[in-house]
């Protein structure tokens, strides 16, 4: 049940993100800037810090290739890999033990900022864009980052008491 309720919920998010967001940034930003909410990636590292980075990992490689499928891009796989690979390695930080709001959200900035790189840097690499890394740096990457993490700000609290009400069980060892 506790798995099922927290899907119902990342879905509900994911058709947020893909409908609602794009509406609240203004239109003159949209001709300079490109913002690319990452509501779900968000989630996906609050799991990969909050439970740990198995589950970071299955839900984004879960999300991802639903992303990938339904806002189909140049390439199937890319968000797959990239959110799967954000997921775990949230999980796999050292310091995520302190679990605070300032170490929370420098995970989350430093993930999607890492995020964001790969996947510029696939699709650089497979040769479908052709942007400068400086301008892509200072329209879509540094925007996106900042964007993203006054979001993580504002979901903060409801989404620290959603890890903590819906906690997957665990395993008899680590309860000891």
């Amino acid at each position: 049940m506790r798995r099922s309720l927290l899907v119902v919920i990342m879905l509900l998010i994911f058709l947020i993100e893909g409908t609602w967001m794009n509406w609240f940034l203004p239109a003159d930003w949209q001709s300079r800037i490109l913002v690319s909410p990452h509501l779900v990636l968000i989630v996906i590292l609050f799991i990969g810090i909050y439970w740990n980075r198995h589950y970071g990992l299955f839900f984004g490689l879960g999300f991802g290739l639903l992303h990938d499928i339904i806002f189909y891009g140049p390439m199937i796989g890319t968000f797959c890999l990239g959110y799967g690979l954000v997921g775990y390695a949230a999980g796999l930080l050292p310091f995520r033990s302190e679990r605070n709001i300032l170490t929370t959200l420098f995970i989350v900035a430093a993930g999607i900022f890492g995020f964001e790189w790969l996947i510029y840097a696939i699709y650089r690499l497979m040769d479908v864009i052709h942007t400068s890394p400086e301008w892509s740096f200072l329209h879509h990457i540094f925007p996106s980052v900042v964007a993203n993490l006054l979001l993580a700000l504002a979901f903060y609290v409801p989404l620290r008491k959603l890890m903590e009400r819906v906690r997957m069980p665990q395993r008899v060892k680590e309860q000891e």
